[in-house]
């Protein structure tokens, strides 16, 4: 059983009903608003970035002005920290280098479907 007559007469009921007129320049407007609208300058999680990095300089510059001989004992604490690490060694280094170029050699041969994808 189908009710195609239904959807014909509601759609005729719809197209008898009187409508206001749209205002002047409407369609432009959603136009500029929706698909012409410009691309924003900075992505979300650049701008998340950026204000945690501020925030962080911000902070250090702060503990180093406010504290007495801050700055050597960063930087003591850093040598520390760089020593027990091992990272002294230039053999850490050249792994560390393979391996942040290997995870970027990756990223870039998996290119998700989405991204390969054109549309014109």
């Amino acid at each position: 059983m189908t009710h195609d007559d239904d959807f014909a007469d509601l759609d005729r009921m719809l197209a008898a009903l009187p409508l206001e007129e749209t205002p002047p320049g409407l369609r432009a407007r959603i136009l500029t608003a929706t698909v012409y609208r410009p691309a924003p300058a900075v992505a979300p999680w650049e701008l998340w970035l950026i204000g945690t990095f501020v925030a962080l300089a911000a902070w250090l510059a702060w503990l180093l002005i406010s504290a007495p001989h801050a700055g050597e004992r960063l930087v003591d604490a850093t040598n520390r920290i760089i020593e027990a690490g091992g990272f002294t060694s230039v053999t850490t280094f050249l792994w560390l280098a393979v391996g942040i170029s290997a995870a970027w050699w990756t990223s870039q041969l998996t290119v998700p479907a989405a991204r390969r994808i054109r549309i014109r």
